[in-house]
């Protein structure tokens, strides 16, 4: 990969295979540096089951784990009765607000390992008429960290006011460069394309651009300077295509 990932093997010393034949170290961790690969062997004389994991904390709790199994080995029937609710899937829940002087727009999100589950909205009511908003409700089907499929609703409308409604069938891309793409179709006939990139400035100051083009309603863009004041807290502005300038604050949550 592109980082550093001191490997453990627990219960073990392995020798790492690098070419020194009897003064090859013996080590129970190793690091295996970005772009390479790394080897090494073990007698196979501690039954069992065995850790093997990054040692880098957040990787293991990522995933970045697994166990070393040997066969024929019988575990405790203590330890078989709760291993199951070890690969339980959980679902969690987060979102984010972002509630400013010309428009608000965010997220509800819950997911579990693959799927995921998210509203969106976006009201505007600066330099239009009346008040416009858009919602849309989708259920997402990851399938690595470069795609991800999805299907739902889209609704738009002004006021408190149900303009459409669309079915939509579509998926998020990760490009070159970390830029976010999303492509629908929607049960009208027109489709959707959104491409969104994010820029860090400073530890603390990030900018974000959003470009989206869709059959219907034609271009949309918009330009956002974001300082983290706090992981739960920032300070936002914001030009929109539709909606002009704004400020305001986004909480995360």
């Amino acid at each position: 990969t592109m980082m550093h990932h001191p490997m453990h093997l627990h219960g073990h010393f392995f020798r790492v295979v690098n070419g020194q034949e009897d003064y090859a170290p013996l080590k129970h961790t190793v690091d295996v540096a970005p772009m390479s690969t790394t080897v090494i062997e073990f007698d196979a004389n501690e039954f069992g089951d065995w850790f093997f994991h990054c040692h880098l904390l957040y990787h293991m709790k990522s995933g970045m784990a697994r166990v070393v199994h040997y066969e024929g080995f019988t575990l405790d029937s203590q330890l078989a009765a709760v291993r199951p609710s070890l690969y339980k899937e959980s679902w969690y829940f987060w979102g984010q607000a972002d509630i400013l002087s010309n428009m608000t727009e965010g997220f509800l999100t819950a997911s579990n390992t693959r799927n995921i589950l998210t509203a969106e909205w976006e009201v505007g009511w600066q330099e239009v008429d009346d008040a416009e908003w858009e919602g849309t409700l989708t259920w997402s089907r990851y399938l690595n960290r470069f795609s991800t499929i999805f299907a739902g609703a889209d609704l738009m409308g002004e006021k408190d006011e149900l303009d459409k409604t669309r079915g939509v069938l579509g998926f998020h891309y990760l490009l070159p460069l970390n830029v976010e793409s999303r492509i629908w179709v929607d049960s009208d006939g027109g489709a959707r394309i959104n491409f969104n990139k994010e820029f860090e400035l400073t530890p603390r100051l990030t900018l974000f651009g959003e470009a989206q083009y869709d059959t219907h309603d034609l271009w949309e863009g918009s330009v956002e300077l974001n300082y983290t004041v706090h992981k739960n807290f920032s300070l936002i502005a914001l030009w929109h295509s539709d909606y002009g300038w704004g400020v305001g604050v986004k909480i995360p949550f």
